[in-house]
């Protein structure tokens, strides 16, 4: 086995064919199919079978993906060392962060990199965390900054790569200060059945509780825009359903945000490579990452503090 071979192996497992394997790498389809026929010489088991117009991977050939995932992943850091190395620990961080975290979070990293650690240089992308978890695996990305619920289990794609949990935030009802439920100190669910809805695209978890609970919401906005949801909502269109690292960025005057009752916790955690600690300025960036979050934990968000009105 060599690296080449290795790279069109995640290559072809990453697009599903020879022939898009070839146009991503940019060799001939004869050149592909040769390099994978070498490979299976080599491992002395045959790695993909066809399907009829598609490939199949047999478990040879998936226990060989991660560990060439794995290998790479090696590489990038031993690149990024040296490179940090030379540049005297300093070097890019490429970090990629779910939408809530890029409002609150990030921006005290970035502050903080910027004026202790000015030799580390950072770029920030925008992703949720199927596509971080993408990024992060194929090298596009260092260290990403995901989320998922306390009550699932590990993320396929996660095994091999090194998980450090951060913090835990809790989900909030989002409505007017005028609303019926505004005073109330937590709401639950049910109780807001009849209300119109403002919600982000990704709100399966959302549908599904309100289809236990019986009732089939009415949503009348869709928006991604964290301050054009909490807009919507001042100007009375419907309430919605926030994450507490979200609203440590903002409240718009005249919203109340009340704990939503019967809700799992939502984690936050940094996923990268094992061998990604090594570099210098990702190492710098982690330890940066995980005080600033702590920080942030310690503090909670000041939610409509002058408004806050005790339940009658």
């Amino acid at each position: 086995m060599d690296v080449h071979q290795l790279r069109v192996l995640a290559e072809v497992a990453r697009t599903g064919s020879y022939t898009a394997a070839a146009v991503s790498l940019g060799y001939t389809q004869p050149a592909v199919s040769y390099q994978m026929r070498r490979l299976q010489e080599a491992v002395g088991a045959p790695l993909v079978v066809r399907t009829g117009r598609g490939l199949q991977f047999t478990e040879v050939g998936h226990v060989l993906v991660r560990h060439a995932d794995a290998i790479f992943s090696v590489m990038r850091a031993a690149d990024q060392e040296v490179a940090s190395a030379v540049a005297h620990g300093g070097g890019l961080v490429r970090l990629v962060a779910f939408q809530s975290s890029c409002v609150t979070l990030v921006p005290r990293v970035i502050e903080e990199l910027s004026t202790a650690h000015r030799h580390v240089r950072v770029t920030v992308e925008q992703a949720e965390p199927v596509e971080a978890r993408r990024l992060i695996r194929t090298g596009e990305a260092d260290l990403g900054l995901l989320c998922n619920w306390e009550n699932e289990e590990l993320p396929d794609g996660e095994e091999t790569m090194l998980r450090l949990e951060l913090m835990t935030d809790r989900r909030f009802v989002v409505m007017r200060e005028d609303h019926p439920l505004a005073a109330r100190p937590t709401v639950d669910l049910a109780e807001l059945a009849d209300n119109n809805w403002v919600m982000e695209s990704f709100r399966d978890r959302f549908l599904a509780a309100c289809t236990n609970l019986g009732f089939a919401p009415r949503v009348v906005a869709t928006v991604d825009d964290a301050l054009a949801i909490q807009v919507l909502v001042s100007s009375g269109l419907g309430v919605t359903l926030m994450s507490e690292l979200a609203l440590h960025a903002h409240v718009m005057p005249g919203l109340v945000c009340r704990p939503l009752d019967n809700w799992p916790l939502r984690r936050t955690y940094l996923l990268l490579w094992p061998d990604m600690l090594r570099v210098a300025a990702v190492s710098t960036a982690v330890r940066v990452i995980r005080a600033k979050a702590q920080e942030l934990a310690a503090t909670g968000p000041a939610i409509c503090p002058s408004r806050t009105r005790r339940a009658p």
